[in-house]
């Protein structure tokens, strides 16, 4: 144990880089590049943003494929996958600038997310620390969170003096050049090859953790369904709502000024309430957190149609609505661990991943028609509905799944 522990202690910090660059050069890019690369491509704002889409569509197309895969050769030499992927995507937009390019790099970059960022990464973790992986993965997870705070910056400087294929080209060799021998100096170093929970004897851990009670049967059956959907019509306005609400603030009466100023805090109340989640939500058994999350998140988007004043509602609403889905975006990986245990944990991940990740693609465009044909009003109210969808089927989950006995901190 005292020679595993300073292993362990580099490799969050490691599995994060990753993370962080894999994120802020793909998904968090076209915030800075998309009105010189949508004119030069000779795209509008709305088709250069479809690669977004693309990318988490057809990630989670190929998340089943890739659970499985992961499960059975192990996720540490499979995340050497997308700094390839993601340095080769930059790097043919920046060589050959095209619409045709442009959809190509998001379909490799959509290929990286499951075999080399999230999924992946989450995979690694359950199956080198088994149980243990539940504190690893929000680590990891509020380290992320920073990735648009770097990399929008970073993004405008290199954009400034070099143009934005200047910027692909870098991101292009920053991946293949420093991420991959990272990805693979973690794949020699962190094997997951022989996982802790293979010995035929349930899951444990290598902090000594044990494994959870599992589900079985048709309560299993009907517990990943609740889990399934509560965490799909929740992130079905955690993805589209984000994207608007600038626009929402000030249709509700804000001038643009505070409007901006509103919305630029959700994330810092993302990164804050992961770091409660981390730091004090182990207290906590996760379908308590899960329940008390999606609790506030309908009377939230509630405030923001009272009479309360504009200004304070959306602060209000921002501060809490953010950090709720902060901390959802961190249980949507480490509940089905606690549930279900860490053996097959990327299988199972994978097949929620395809209706989360097709759900999360189109929810940005649905919200934009809800606000277009029917204002903010419509757009609340479509936000309501699924967080009330979400709540219905957290209850659910609850009363199948609940523990027996409180769950002992770590």
């Amino acid at each position: 144990m005292s020679a595993a522990l300073p292993r362990d202690s580099r490799l969050v910090p490691v599995l994060a880089l990753g993370q962080i660059v894999g994120w802020g050069t793909t998904y968090y890019m076209p915030s800075v590049l998309a009105p010189e690369l949508g004119r030069d491509l000779g795209l509008d704002t709305t088709a250069v943003y479809l690669g977004v889409t693309t990318m988490v569509a057809f990630g989670g197309l190929a998340s089943p494929l890739a659970g499985r895969l992961l499960d059975r050769f192990g996720a540490g030499r499979a995340m050497v996958s997308a700094p390839i992927t993601i340095g080769l995507g930059h790097l043919l937009v920046a060589a050959f600038p095209s619409a045709a390019t442009w959809y190509a790099a998001w379909l490799l970059f959509g290929l990286a997310m499951p075999f080399g960022l999230t999924l992946a990464v989450n995979t690694f973790l359950t199956r080198f620390t088994g149980g243990g992986a539940r504190r690893r993965i929000g680590l990891v997870a509020l380290l992320v969170g920073f990735a648009p705070t770097l990399f929008w910056p970073l993004t405008a400087l290199l954009d400034a003096h070099l143009g934005w294929r200047g910027t692909l080209a870098v991101y292009g060799v920053v991946e293949i050049a420093v991420l991959l021998p990272v990805q693979a100096w973690i794949a020699a170093h962190w094997s997951d090859v022989s996982p802790v929970f293979g010995d035929g004897r349930g899951a444990t851990s290598r902090d000594g953790d044990a494994a959870p009670p599992q589900l079985t049967g048709g309560k299993r059956m009907v517990a990943i369904v609740a889990m399934v959907v509560a965490f799909t019509a929740q992130g079905f306005a955690s993805w589209g709502l984000p994207l608007h609400v600038i626009r929402l603030f000030q249709d509700l009466g804000l001038d643009a000024a505070t409007a901006v100023t509103v919305a630029a805090a959700s994330g810092a109340a993302t990164i804050a309430a992961r770091a409660l989640e981390v730091t004090a939500g182990q207290r906590l058994h996760p379908l308590t957190t899960t329940g008390l999350s999606i609790a506030v998140l309908a009377p939230m988007l509630a405030l923001l149609g009272s009479p309360l004043d504009p200004a304070i509602a959306a602060w209000v609403f921002i501060v809490v609505w953010s950090g709720a889905n902060g901390i959802l975006s961190v249980l949507r990986n480490t509940l089905p661990l606690t549930l279900f245990g860490a053996e097959a944990y990327g299988a199972l991940m994978g097949r929620m991943s395809l209706p989360q990740n097709l759900v999360f693609a189109a929810s940005p465009a649905i919200f934009a028609t809800a606000m277009d044909r029917g204002g903010p009003t419509v757009a609340l109210w479509l936000a309501i509905v699924a967080s009330l969808t979400a709540l219905v089927a957290a209850a659910v989950l609850r009363r199948i799944a609940r523990p027996r006995a409180p769950l002992v901190p770590h």
